[in-house]
Parts: structure tokens; sequence; C-alpha cells
């Protein structure tokens, strides 16, 4: 996505629908898409589209419900080294699926 797309705001702005749904059913499908063809590489936004889709539909989120109070507390931390150490120790807490 960031090879071939203009970074500032690649995930925020969407890709159109009918290429993220297309890039959804190959996965489906077991297959892995060659996001190199020019219909996902004109749109790489469909790309980010699809990620943020998925991630949005996990029946358990990637930094799970039962470390939200964590995270939240780590992000609110006023100084920055402080943050990120928490945020560090609070991501090592992840199970190895949400972790990797």
């Amino acid at each position: 996505v960031e090879q071939h797309g203009v970074v500032d705001g690649i995930y925020r702005l969407s890709g159109v629908s009918s290429n993220t749904q297309r890039l959804r059913q190959e996965f489906e499908a077991q297959r892995c898409p060659d996001l190199s063809r020019d219909v996902y590489l004109q749109d790489v936004h469909c790309v980010s589209s699809l990620c943020k889709a998925y991630c949005r539909e996990l029946p358990n989120p990637l930094l799970t419900y039962q470390l939200y109070d964590k995270f939240a507390d780590a992000v609110a931390i006023q100084m920055e080294e402080a943050r990120l150490v928490k945020i560090k120790e609070v991501l090592k807490e992840l199970p190895a699926p949400h972790y990797r």
C-alpha cells in the first residue's frame, strides 16, 4: 500500500466499493490475489479498505477487549518516553496471534 500509494491519508480514504468487494472475494476463495494487477494499483485504497474492514470484523479486536483499559491508560500518559514503555508492556500481554 505504501509503496504504490500516496501515503498521506492512504488509510483514511476509502477504495472503490466494487474493487474492495472483488479483492475480498479473491481472499475468501482461498486465493492469494495479485496485488500488482492494474485494478489494485490504480485503486490502492481498496487494499487499505479491505484491511480496515477485516480488523473491524474480527470477533475480538487486535488490541483485545480484555486489555482495552490498559491501552487507554497507557496512551493517556503525558510523557512520551513513559507512554511508549507502558504501551510496549501492554503489547506483551496480548495473546500470541494478536501480538504477531
